[in-house]
């Protein structure tokens, strides 16, 4: 017996029925186990099993096959067998010789089957989009949710039938096994209810447990068609409205590399476009060389779809009436399964007439703004002569005090003189501060928009509106939040803004007895805005009126003109902004200002000129 457990390649167990003691163990069961013979026959066949409820049973029927029990090693770990079983006759009892046969690797491999079904029925069933798959007889042998919602069938009325009977020209299946790849678009397939539909087809042959199936994925485009023959039916009202309202057509079929114009346009621009010629080629040989790069940019952005039309205006060269502006626009229409654009339509509408007005406008409208700034230094000129008189004088003082000491060779101290010379270089600098800030606010230069700290400004006018302050008994009062974004913006339009609310506040406080404050606060507005208001304590709105304060010629006082607020109006309608005013608290009038801010912090763009407290507060006067 010995000899045969040493010479066996699979792991035996020599058991005794009457005590289930191990008398014997192989090479290979000792390795299974993780113990050696000796301390394996030290052991009772009970010590190994994880379930002793079960042994009983196999000892007492004499079981010679069983199929599942989980075994222990050495290291307390367990590990399932199959044990075959012969019994043996022996003078000192019955004996078991067990086969014991290791079923992890078994075991693991069934687990990632049926997680691997489990994974497969998972995709097949949880697909958005109906699946069929056929045997190699075209009959339906699986369907997911999606096909049996598509065809309206359930599991026991689908699966088995034919795939002939889902279509309205049962002919059209023999083409499903033809190739290993096979679409069809506008198939009409039929429900269980008999209703037809358009369906396009996707169909994979593949071969799964050695047999040959076929993969049908099935789209219900009966919609796209009908919305698409809406479309063409839209596109060609589209196309009879523009050419009524005067706009030339142009189509770009990317596909065909092809470009076309109508004969409007053709007739305008004097030049056809040659065959297999693209719209970039086509544009660049009549648009202005410096508008060349907007187009091609708003072009290719549009294709890239990153953009949701073609909208720019460019300068073209015409056949008879020279260079014109004019409004080119145009749109993706049909895009193919990848999203690639196919094709491009749009218009061209000459916009030179309506455009030359709008720049003449814009000229007049700086002109008037640059008029308003210099009646608006005018109005302060008294209090502007009194600012620099105190410098002057006082630049006076020091260079008489200077002279004297140099005719008196006894108060001749070079500290003390240095330190006269110094305080008149100072009161000279802040001389030609205040004329340089004068200048700069008056300076006549085109409109150029750049990041702008409303902080920044509010410093810059509160300067100016000081002298105004001073004159009419007033004090002003900041209230700035620090940090906010910046905004873009014309620097000098935004110092006129404020200088003609404040002004009017100013104003507005004339005749109101005792302290006389101007409130300024700067903060950040609704999302991706920041705000500034202006509160008088004066007279308040007028009665009845208070809707056309913005109104060009609309004025309270005696000898306005009535144009400060319309300023107002027009320069936050340009950065995009919105401008109201309401009636105070406790009396007078706050003038809201809201403008669109910059990503960036002010603090990148204005910030040294930022002011640094949390909240400041100056007083003017």
């Amino acid at each position: 017996m010995r000899a045969l457990l040493a010479v066996s390649f699979d792991a035996l167990l020599i058991v005794r029925r009457g005590d289930r003691r191990i008398l014997g163990a192989s090479p290979s069961a000792q390795r299974l186990y993780g113990r050696t013979e000796p301390v394996l026959c030290e052991l009772r066949y009970d010590d190994l099993v994880t379930d002793r409820t079960a042994v009983d049973e196999i000892f007492e029927r004499h079981r010679e096959h069983v199929p599942l029990r989980f075994h222990r090693r050495a290291d307390g770990s367990r590990f399932p067998v199959a044990l075959a079983i012969h019994w043996l006759p022996d003078p000192g009892g019955e004996l078991a010789c067990m086969c014991v046969r290791d079923l992890t690797q078994s075991e693991a491999e069934e687990r990632r089957l049926r997680a691997a079904e489990a994974s497969y029925q998972a995709v097949f069933q949880g697909a958005p989009f109906p699946i069929l798959l056929l045997d190699r007889h075209g009959a339906v042998n699986a369907a997911n949710d999606a096909a049996l919602a598509l065809y309206r069938h359930t599991s026991a009325t689908l699966l088995g039938q034919p795939v002939a009977r889902l279509l309205q020209d049962g002919r059209q299946a023999r083409h499903y096994f033809r190739q290993a790849h096979w679409q069809a678009s506008g198939e009409r397939h039929v429900r269980a209810d008999g209703v037809a539909f358009l369906a396009e087809v996707f169909v994979s042959v593949v071969r799964l447990s050695d047999q040959v199936h076929a993969v049908v994925v099935v789209h219900d485009v009966t919609e796209q068609h009908a919305l698409l023959a809406q479309l063409q039916a839209s596109e060609a009202r589209w196309r009879f409205a523009l050419e009524g309202h005067g706009d030339a057509l142009w189509e770009w079929d990317l596909a065909a590399n092809r470009f076309h114009i109508s004969s409007e346009l053709s007739e305008q621009l004097g030049r056809t476009p040659r065959p297999q010629e693209q719209a970039p080629s086509y544009w660049n040989e009549l648009v202005n060389p410096a508008d060349r790069a907007l187009l091609d940019r708003a072009i290719v952005t549009h294709i890239k779809g990153q953009s949701e039309r073609i909208d720019v205006e460019v300068r073209i060269q015409t056949r008879e009436r020279g260079e014109r502006w004019v409004w080119l626009r145009g749109r993706v229409m049909e895009r193919g399964p990848t999203g690639r654009a196919l094709r491009l339509l749009g218009s061209l509408r000459d916009v030179h007439d309506p455009k030359a007005q709008a720049q003449e406008l814009a000229h007049w409208r700086e002109q008037m703004q640059h008029s308003a700034r210099v009646a608006s230094m005018g109005e302060m000129a008294a209090a502007l002569a009194h600012e620099l008189n105190q410098p002057l004088a006082a630049i006076r003082t020091f260079s008489a005090t200077a002279l004297h000491r140099l005719d008196k060779p006894r108060l001749r101290d070079p500290q003390a003189l240095r330190e006269t010379v110094q305080l008149i270089a100072d009161e000279s600098l802040r001389a030609g501060r205040i004329i340089q800030h004068i200048r700069e606010f008056l300076r006549k230069a085109p409109a150029h928009a750049e990041a702008v700290c409303l902080n920044t400004v509010v410093a810059s006018v509160q300067r100016l509106a000081e002298w105004q302050a001073q004159r009419l008994g007033a004090q002003i009062r900041l209230t700035l939040t620090p940090g906010l974004p910046a905004v873009l913006a014309n620097r000098v339009q935004m110092e006129q803004l404020l200088l003609n609310l404040v002004s009017n506040g100013l104003e507005a406080m004339r005749e109101t007895p005792g302290e006389r404050w101007l409130d300024i606060d700067s903060t950040q507005g609704k999302p991706g805005y920041v705000a500034l208001s202006v509160r008088d304590h004066g007279q308040g709105l007028p009665s009845g009126d208070a809707g056309k304060i913005f109104t060009p010629f609309f004025t309270t006082k005696v000898d306005g003109l009535g144009m400060g607020l319309a300023i107002c109006h027009s320069i936050v309608e340009a950065h995009r902004g919105q401008i109201w005013a309401n009636a105070a608290p406790g009396g007078g009038t706050v003038f809201h200002v809201t403008l669109p801010c910059l990503l960036e912090p002010a603090d990148a763009a204005d910030a040294p000129h930022d002011p640094p407290a949390p909240a400041l507060h100056l007083r003017g006067g």
